[in-house]
């Protein structure tokens, strides 16, 4: 497990001293709305899922990061900004791009460019053939970053009770980019 570097942030793999500011962000009212199914997260919880997000990273090389502000002219350098990764998909082998932002940091690009280090690092350093995201319907800030990524469109249906829409891309198309 090792960190990633962008030009505007530095991705650091999930620790359990990540705890207090995953479980903050999981109770954000906006983060909520399409993160969490809505629902506020034990913290228990959120240590269960970065102790999956490690042994993903043992089994599977990948796992979820912290992202970080590395610029040093923001007076936010430094500052968490919400995490991002890669998992395998709900009940499949299938790999998937799953993030999620503070607000205050929405519309930076920040989404994009951590999905993009972090797609290039499952795709040339763990082999992976293809990356799969899904999106809630209305929460197109996450949807235009997927279409940002150049991902394309699978299907629309219903998952988790709730409206959803998938998306893919494969090694040779990232490649291409």
């Amino acid at each position: 497990m090792s960190d990633l570097l962008t030009t505007r942030l530095r991705l650091v793999p999930l620790e359990l001293g990540h705890v207090a500011v995953m479980h903050e962000l999981s109770v954000d009212p906006e983060v909520r709305r399409y993160l969490f199914e809505g629902h506020i997260i034990p913290i228990q919880q959120v240590e269960d899922m970065i102790a999956n997000s490690e042994r993903c990273f043992v089994e599977r090389g990948v796992g979820f990061y912290a992202m970080y502000i590395a610029i040093e002219s923001d007076p936010n350098d430094g500052a968490f900004v919400g995490f991002c990764g890669l998992r395998e998909f709900e009940n499949s082998d299938d790999i998937e791009l799953l993030f999620g932002m503070q607000p205050r940091f929405w519309g930076r690009g920040f989404g994009q460019e951590a999905a993009r280090a972090v797609m290039q690092y499952g795709f040339d350093h763990c082999g992976f053939e293809r990356v799969r995201a899904a999106a809630d319907t209305p929460n197109q800030r996450s949807v235009r970053v997927l279409q940002r990524l150049g991902m394309s469109f699978c299907e629309r249906r219903e998952w988790h009770g709730l409206d959803t829409m998938f998306y893919e891309m494969n090694a040779n198309e990232f490649a291409q980019q």
